[in-house]
């Protein structure tokens, strides 16, 4: 049974593009997007929201900017405090502007939050009533916006300007939100630009071109696909990129200020091999899980599909190491995802044992998301499978442009007062929708005091998993065994070695069981079993009765054909060979000379030798004899032209019947 997975929805003015928390409290979310420059009744605007309740999302503060610019193409949360959070934000400047090489698209704003409310316990009913009215007075005040700063920092190769008209900002990527002192850096990535580019810099309130740490210059017609950022400690980061089919790596300290690029080199190109069409499958987006693992979601040409891709890149962190990095899990995606759209992950924390669990959310383009989970234990080698969790399905009625993870602060120690712990995650369409989710999380071990927290409680190990599905693989094979044989033996169709005819209720049992019958030997067949050779009679063998010399010749035939068989077998110095009767058993053909009747019968080979035997083989009958039998046995139908007299050799005939 799939989780229950609460969550809200709110409908604002204009279609969405750009989605981010407040690191510090998953209680607010910005989102921003607009209709763009000139577009008659969609204006464009950031807007903050409340997000503290479970079923309700509710707009805390509605920033309506310029329409005679462009809208909000990626946005980011900068700084937060008490009182206030700094966004930064992707606004390309009007096309006037842009025609004069004046393209300030990075933007920074300051919102004031709403009052935050105050505990209304161990209160009188007169300070509780006079409290709800002052903070109700209070969010009937307009919260106060600030914009900070507006710079251009892009710029193509060779020139100062701020790229083409078509450029804008693609890709806003900040570091980890550590704690308020903890420095932190961003990535912005150009799209539609003549010669892609990639600006880090140093995040400030107001970030300018003096805070530009590194500029990477990407090729002709290339662009960015996706950008991240982790922290190494000590004031540096590491920068890893993708192009779509190549993935790159870079380090960079944040007391770093050039515009020089950075050490830049390629972990990991998609092989030729790989592709089943022309083109290659396409990474779209990309996320550290810790400094030396990305995952990756990659598209398969002709909307064919998706897939995550766990990218160990170790071995290539070093610029001058020949290594490459190296894929070591893979997820395809459920079928009706043909195009995966977005892609984010939240760390829950480790514990002291290193073990840690992630959530990984995918967004795709049959309007659902995908949320997995991917659990690390280095105990047991490493990352395990990452493996599905729920699927949230017709969330939006358009196609989503971004989704995104509140950060997660696990509570440390944990208290029976510790109030209970959740991640939300949020997206945005065209459809000028936005879509929380709430997925609570719960302490592993649960009796610990300073537990891990995770979505799902990790199960066992790849191994044992794998011992128990092949066991239960065999276990239900055996079962189908049993059954099918216990059916077969109530039905007779099998000897009773279970005896399943008696678990029956005498009732059922004499309604549908049926008795087992042996099927019966070839006569010729059963002496070679139970006949050795030593106790081979001197008597006669009795007669055995045929209807005709054609049956005797084809079971002498198959007697032979069972005496090779056996004798190639059987080892040499066997004293007592199977199949010893048939080898002393010959057709005899007498004829009767008061009735002219013809007789043929089968005996002992040693009786051919008998003193006063007068038998003689075919082969030893004179040809006027021949001719006679061979008239005799055509006039009883015993033999035919047509059948060749080869038929008729080793046969003994009477030459006293004549």
């Amino acid at each position: 049974m799939a989780p229950l997975v609460p969550s809200a929805k709110l409908t604002l003015s204009c279609p969405l593009f750009a989605a981010d928390f407040d690191p510090r409290n998953h209680g607010f979310l910005l989102v921003a997007g607009g209709g763009g420059e000139g577009r008659s009744g969609v204006g464009n605007k950031i807007a903050l929201l409340d997000t503290s309740k479970r079923n309700e999302i509710s707009e805390v503060v509605d920033i309506e900017l310029s329409r005679d610019e462009d809208s909000v193409t990626s946005l980011a949360t900068a700084r937060a405090s008490d009182d206030s959070i700094i966004a930064l934000a992707g606004i390309n400047s009007s096309v006037a502007e842009q025609k004069l090489g004046n393209n300030q698209h990075l933007r920074s704003f300051e919102i004031d939050y709403p009052p935050r409310k105050r505990s209304l316990t161990d209160n009188s009913a007169e300070e509780v009533a006079n409290r709800e009215a002052d903070e109700e007075m209070h969010c009937l005040i307009p919260q106060k916006t600030t914009a900070l700063s507006r710079t251009s920092l892009f710029r193509t190769k060779g020139t100062e300007k701020a790229g083409g008209p078509d450029t804008y900002q693609r890709v806003l990527r900040l570091s980890p939100w550590k704690d308020v002192e903890s420095p932190r850096i961003a990535a912005v990535a150009t799209g539609l630009a003549p010669s892609g580019e990639i600006v880090l810099f140093h995040v400030t309130p107001t970030p300018s071109t003096s805070d530009i740490m590194g500029r990477i210059q990407l090729g002709g017609d290339e662009e960015a696909e996706d950008v991240d950022i982790t922290d190494l400690n000590d004031g540096k980061f590491q920068v890893a990129y993708t192009n779509g089919t190549d993935v790159f790596i870079c380090r960079i300290s944040s007391s770093t200020r050039s515009n020089a690029s950075p050490d830049v080199h390629c972990v990991y190109s998609t092989p030729l091999s790989e592709a089943t069409t022309k083109t290659r499958p396409k990474f779209r987006a990309l996320r550290f899980l810790s400094p030396t693992m990305l995952l990756l979601l990659r598209n398969i040409p002709d909307r064919k599909g998706c897939e995550l891709v766990l990218l160990n890149i170790s071995q290539g962190l070093s610029p001058k190491s020949k290594s490459s990095a190296t894929i070591i899990r893979r997820k395809k995606l459920r079928k009706a995802i043909k195009i995966g759209l977005g892609l984010d992950v939240c760390n829950l924390g480790s514990n002291l044992k290193n073990q840690e669990q992630t959530i990984i959310a995918v967004s795709g383009s049959d309007q659902s998301i995908e949320v997995l989970t991917l659990e690390y234990n280095p105990r047991r080698g490493g990352y395990g499978k990452l493996r599905p969790y729920i699927t949230l399905n017709d969330v939006h009625p358009f196609s989503m442009t971004k989704i995104c993870f509140s950060s997660f602060i696990p509570p440390n120690p944990v208290r029976p007062e510790t109030p209970p712990q959740y991640v939300k995650l949020a997206s945005v369409s065209m459809g000028n929708t936005v879509v929380v989710h709430t997925l609570p999380l719960a302490p592993s071990p649960p009796s610990s005091r300073s537990p891990r927290y995770v979505l799902v409680m990790p199960g066992d190990s790849d191994a044992w998993a794998n011992f128990t599905s092949g066991l239960t693989a065999l276990l239900s094979i055996f079962i189908v065994c049993f059954l099918l044989q216990a059916f077969t033996e109530i039905r007779g169709v099998m000897p009773p070695y279970l005896g399943a005819t008696e678990w029956l209720p005498p009732d059922i049992r004499t309604a549908v069981a049926r008795p087992y019958h042996q099927p019966a030997l070839h006569p010729l067949a059963v002496p070679s079993v139970t006949t050795p050779m030593r106790s081979a009679p001197s008597s006669p063998v009795p007669t055995l009765n045929h209807r005709s010399l054609r049956d005797l010749l084809h079971a002498r035939q198959a007697a032979d054909a069972i005496d090779s068989i056996l004798d190639n077998d059987l080892a040499a110095d066997d004293p007592f060979p199977s199949a010893a009767s048939l080898s002393h058993t010959s057709i005899v053909i007498r004829r009767n000379r008061d009735t002219d009747e013809i007789l043929i019968e089968s005996t002992n080979r040693a009786d051919h030798n008998a003193p006063g035997g007068a038998l003689r083989r075919w082969e030893d009958l004179t040809e006027r004899d021949q001719i006679m039998w061979k008239q005799q046995l055509t006039d009883a139908g015993h033999w035919r032209q047509d059948e060749g007299e080869a038929v008729l050799q080793g046969v003994f005939f009477d030459d006293r019947s004549i």
